[in-house]
C-alpha cells in the first residue's frame, strides 16, 4: 500500500461554507486495503487505474476507473484491492467550515472501534497512513474517555483504570505504527 498526499497551496476564502481538506493519491496492490475509518469530514474516492471495493458502512461498492465514490462524513469506510492488477486512485477530503459544521459531540464509540483500528495497522506503512492511523487512534481515544468521564467519572478508581488502559493501547499502536513505518520518495510518475 502506497498513499501519498498532495500539497494544499491555497486556503479558503473567508466566508465559505467549506474547505478542501486534502488530496491523497492511492495505490493498493492485490490484496490490499486501507485502515477502515471514518472522519468528520466528506470524502471523495476516484478509481484512475485497476478495479476495487469501496466498504462504505458495510456495504461493498465495485469501483472502477472513471467512477467516483462519495464518503457521508462519519462513515467507516476503506478501500481495497480484491482482483490482481493495481488499483490506484485519488481521495479528496472536503470538510465544513465555521457554524455550517457538525460537532462530533455525539458520536459514540466502542473499545473494539479502538482495536479494529489497531488491528489494521499493516506491517508497512508510509508517512500519510501513518499519520493517518495515529490520529484515528487519538480521535477515537477522546472520544473513549469523554464517553468514560460522562458514565463513570475520570475522578473514580475504575474510571482513571479505564482511561490508562486506552492510553497504553493506543500509545503501543503508535510505537507499532513507527517501527512500521518506511519512507520512500516518489511513490508514483506525475501524470498531470
Amino acid at each position: 500500500m502506497r498513499i501519498r498526499s498532495w500539497t494544499q497551496v491555497s486556503r479558503p476564502a473567508p466566508g465559505s461554507f467549506s474547505h478542501f481538506g486534502g488530496l491523497w493519491e492511492f495505490q493498493l496492490k492485490s490484496g490490499e486495503q486501507t485502515p477502515r475509518h471514518s472522519q468528520g469530514s466528506e470524502e471523495i474516492i476516484v478509481a484512475l487505474e485497476g478495479e476495487g471495493v469501496v466498504t462504505l458502512a458495510g456495504q461493498p461498492i465495485p469501483l472502477q476507473p472513471g467512477e467516483v465514490v462519495w464518503v457521508p462524513a462519519r462513515t467507516d469506510h476503506s478501500i481495497g484491492n480484491a482482483n490482481g492488477a493495481t488499483l490506484r486512485g485519488l481521495s479528496m477530503e472536503i470538510s465544513l467550515t465555521g457554524a455550517e459544521e457538525e460537532t462530533s459531540g455525539d458520536e459514540k464509540v466502542s473499545e473494539s472501534d479502538l482495536e479494529s483500528i489497531i488491528d489494521s495497522i499493516p506491517d508497512q506503512v508510509d508517512e500519510a497512513t501513518s499519520l493517518q492511523l495515529i490520529i484515528q487512534l487519538f480521535d477515537t481515544a477522546g472520544i473513549l474517555s469523554e464517553q468514560i468521564d460522562d458514565a463513570i467519572g475520570l475522578e473514580s478508581e475504575t474510571g482513571l483504570a479505564a482511561l490508562q488502559n486506552i492510553e497504553r493501547r493506543v500509545m503501543d499502536a503508535v510505537v507499532r505504527i513507527s517501527r512500521s513505518y518506511t519512507s520512500e520518495d516518489g511513490l508514483f510518475p506525475r501524470r498531470f
